[in-house]
């Protein structure tokens, strides 16, 4: 059994992909697998995987029809053998110490998870100064500080979501998945993985190179634009119910429901996405019914009671208690 498993899910990234590959095989820690899932990639990436696995015993490839990240990361993880986990995205890539230094933390403190620093860079792997990620440290959390860290933060929150600038232990996704089909699919995740860390470790160092794209998908626009924000907020409004945090499961709902009343900015043009945007709706008040039933106040079901009615009336409510 391998320390650690290394999942790469490889689609349309010709370009990028033997830089990424050798920054995995080159790491100074080398007790790993390294597992490259072609998300049947139109391009060269197939051969290319091919060709990494003759090179380097320890890659193995997956070949599977294009399911898209979510699915293509899944597969990795059911795959894995490894005592412990990481990804990396096919057009990014390590430094080479990244892997022994999240190593080294875990073992010193029996960290759940591990998490080290990231910088973006541009396609000619020249470092950008935005966002500033300089103001980490290294410390150990507990998943409520983790919470804490989290929601002061501008775009420097990425650190804690995103999947690929960490270590996990691969019980932490003993049941826990990606989300198929969802843009932001590390948000969705976030809850249930954070849930079960008992021990965060968290490192200034640098260990990982976020290559900025025009084509990628996280190049197209704020988060505001999809639904797939709203949806996000919908289940940490009832993750963080459930944890018994009133407050911050209301302060969530209510940034889903202002995301949901900029109607401008989804674009809402096939049934289907219409049908989602009032699903997230309805979500709305579901949510506010449920806060009122655990927290017993009255207004909350007066909130439900009016988005029951429509989010434009509900708004309208709100615009004339200002």
């Amino acid at each position: 059994m391998p320390a650690i498993s290394v999942i790469i899910p490889v689609y349309k990234v010709e370009p990028y992909l033997d830089a990424c590959v050798s920054s995995v095989v080159g790491q100074t820690f080398s007790d790993l697998e390294i597992l490259l899932v072609d998300d049947g990639s139109p391009d060269r990436c197939p051969e290319l995987c091919d060709a990494w696995a003759q090179k380097d015993p320890r890659v193995r490839v997956i070949h599977q029809e294009n399911g898209g990240l979510s699915a293509a990361r899944n597969t990795g993880i059911e795959a894995a053998t490894g005592e412990f986990l990481a990804f990396v995205d096919s057009d990014d890539m390590l430094e080479p110490d990244a892997l022994r230094r999240a190593w080294e933390a875990q073992q010193a403190c029996q960290a759940d998870l591990v998490i080290f620093n990231l910088v973006y860079v541009d396609e000619h792997n020249h470092p950008l100064p935005a966002p500033d990620f300089s103001g980490f440290r290294d410390e150990v959390l507990t998943a409520d500080e983790v919470w804490q860290r989290y929601f002061v933060l501008a775009e420097q929150k990425i650190y804690y979501v995103v999947a690929w600038n960490k270590l996990y232990r691969r019980e932490l996704f003993k049941t826990l998945r990606y989300a198929p089909g969802k843009r932001y699919e590390d948000q969705f995740l976030l809850p249930g993985l954070l849930a079960q860390c008992k021990t965060v470790a968290c490192l200034r160092y640098v260990g990982y190179r976020y290559a900025q794209r025009g084509g990628s998908i996280m190049a197209q626009g704020s988060s505001r634009n999809y639904l797939d924000r709203s949806e996000f907020l919908l289940e940490w409004c009832d993750s963080f119910a459930g944890k018994g945090d009133f407050l911050r499961a209301e302060g969530l709902l209510n940034d889903a429901i202002a995301n949901l009343g900029e109607k401008h900015r989804f674009d809402l043009s096939t049934p289907a996405q219409r049908a989602r945007y009032r699903t997230a709706c309805r979500g709305c008040a579901a949510a506010y019914r449920m806060l009122a039933q655990r927290t017993g106040q009255r207004s909350m079901l007066l909130r439900a009671a009016l988005l029951g009615l429509g989010l434009p009336v509900y708004l309208a409510f709100l615009h004339s208690r200002q």
